[in-house]
């Protein structure tokens, strides 16, 4: 069995990539104990792209560790998956991903880089922000493209950057730049949604395609995982949950 725990990097995407790829699983944005959950569901490989923050519990990297060591591949990218890995290479995770080697290499330092807010399953885990990994380059490429002047693209940048992650949308960003000309703003917005950038979801395809190829396996691991008194709180109550729905 192979999962993929995906949300806001693909969005409107995911039902039709559910059904192009019918034997992989596709599960909700990670939180602390899915990746725990879905080895001892019986996976053999795990993509992790989407997962929570702030409001949920993280993915906890000793659950990353454990399904290592239990011989099952896990490769990240794009979001929580590009932190993840770059946290976890060296273990045997995979990295996949421009955002991953850029945290892997330290040109990305900050978490809040790929934070986003997003609606719920509902509403196919819909962006409701623009994360920077794809606010920035998009600025970069209108500028070099000759779309917008060099006191826009600062103006833009400095706006962009100093937003809450919770509150950095294109119309937002424009409407705090305040150019002195509305109907400029307009037109900035317009060639915005013509030839914005989306790293999050080029990434998120390639951990996908990752995922399908049959050549993906774990590494062997040169390491002892240790089953420490939290590690196994955190398995007991995966446990329990398992129990209360019936797995």
């Amino acid at each position: 069995m192979k999962v993929l725990f995906v949300g806001p990097s693909l969005g409107n995407d995911i039902a039709r990539q559910r059904e192009i790829h019918s034997d992989i699983e596709f599960r909700a944005p990670a939180a602390c104990g899915d990746i725990l959950r879905a080895a001892e569901d019986g996976a053999t490989a795990i993509g992790l792209v989407d997962g929570y923050f702030g409001d949920l519990p993280s993915v906890w990297h000793k659950e990353i560790l454990y399904a290592l060591e239990q011989g099952i591949a896990i490769g990240g990218g794009a979001s929580m998956g590009a932190l993840r890995a770059a946290e976890c290479s060296a273990f045997g995770m995979v990295g996949i991903g421009g955002i991953h080697e850029d945290y892997a290499s330290g040109a990305l330092v900050d978490d809040e880089a790929v934070a986003l807010v997003h609606g719920p399953v509902e509403m196919n885990w819909m962006p409701l922000s623009v994360p920077w990994v794809d606010f920035e380059p998009t600025v970069e490429k209108l500028y070099r493209d000759g779309l917008m002047t060099a006191g826009e693209r600062q103006r833009m940048l400095m706006t962009g950057r100093v937003l809450h992650f919770s509150e950095r949308t294109y119309p937002r960003v424009i409407r705090e730049c305040a150019f002195e000309d509305d109907l400029r703003g307009r037109a900035l917005l317009q060639v915005i949604r013509q030839g914005k950038v989306e790293r999050k979801r080029a990434d998120a395809l390639a951990v996908l395609d990752w995922l399908t190829k049959d050549e993906q396996a774990a590494k062997g691991t040169n390491w002892d995982f240790m089953a420490t008194s939290h590690w196994e709180l955190l398995r007991s109550e995966v446990t329990a949950n398992r129990t209360r729905i019936g797995l």
